[in-house]
């Protein structure tokens, strides 16, 4: 087993629950959906081609994160029978990314929903544990090649593909108080450190290739210019 080279990237997220205990008064949580109607939003649609991309601090708010998060969370409740369940978290080394995804994770753990945070990983490494683990979800906090002004949030099912757009207009539709379907309460979700499980990543990565490729004795370099992979690539060739 590789073992992930990753320490916790975010500030304030540790092995222990982050969030107090459940709420009490469950029903409470219904006001989130009132108070936070009052961002303006462009009329253009939210979800592009590859999730949510934007300029920080125009179209993208730490506001609307939260926001984007709860309702997610609602739409991913609903599609796990109104069950609560865990989504994992990954970010791009993007200035603006630990913001986002503490805003997210704080909507997501508010429709009642676990958050288990990976740290600065690829794109596909958010899919990949998505689709073995027992998440119902995924996000990843990345805009890929755009400017380092913008950022983006995309989502992944519990199979680790793009959320359907079916999916995503829900979602949408509850951001805009347009939503069709219930609100679900109870209890308050809570935000774990779970990097070691890019270890399980890194050794999907190796398995194929396995007897196929030696590497020994080549000097490597990797020009990975502060992306995403920064810290798994390095440990993926050593």
């Amino acid at each position: 087993m590789v073992t992930s080279p990753i320490r916790s990237q975010l500030s304030g997220i540790s092995e222990a629950p982050l969030s107090l205990t459940p709420s009490a008064h469950p029903s409470k949580q219904t006001s989130l959906s009132t108070v936070w109607h009052s961002i303006d939003l462009p009329a253009t649609p939210l979800f592009g081609t590859d999730g949510i991309r934007g300029r920080v601090g125009d179209l993208l708010s730490a506001p609307l994160a939260m926001q984007i998060g709860f309702w997610a969370g609602q739409v991913l409740r609903s599609g796990n029978g109104g069950a609560t369940g865990s989504v994992i978290v990954g970010q791009d080394p993007r200035n603006s990314s630990d913001m986002l995804a503490m805003a997210l994770s704080a909507g997501l753990t508010a429709a009642g929903l676990e958050v288990w945070h990976l740290g600065i990983c690829p794109t596909p490494c958010v899919a990949y544990l998505t689709s073995v683990s027992s998440a119902i979800g995924g996000v990843m906090i990345s805009a890929s090649h755009n400017p380092p002004e913008d950022n983006g949030i995309k989502f992944f099912g519990a199979d680790g593909t793009k959320l359907p757009q079916a999916i995503q207009e829900k979602i949408e539709a509850g951001i805009r108080g347009n939503a069709d379907f219930p609100m679900l309460n109870g209890c308050w979700g809570r935000q774990y450190q779970r990097s070691e499980l890019t270890g399980e990543y890194l050794e999907s990565l190796h398995k194929p290739l396995v007897g196929e490729i030696d590497l020994r004795g080549m000097r490597i370099v990797l020009d990975l210019a502060w992306g995403a992979a920064v810290y798994l690539a390095p440990a993926a060739f050593k």
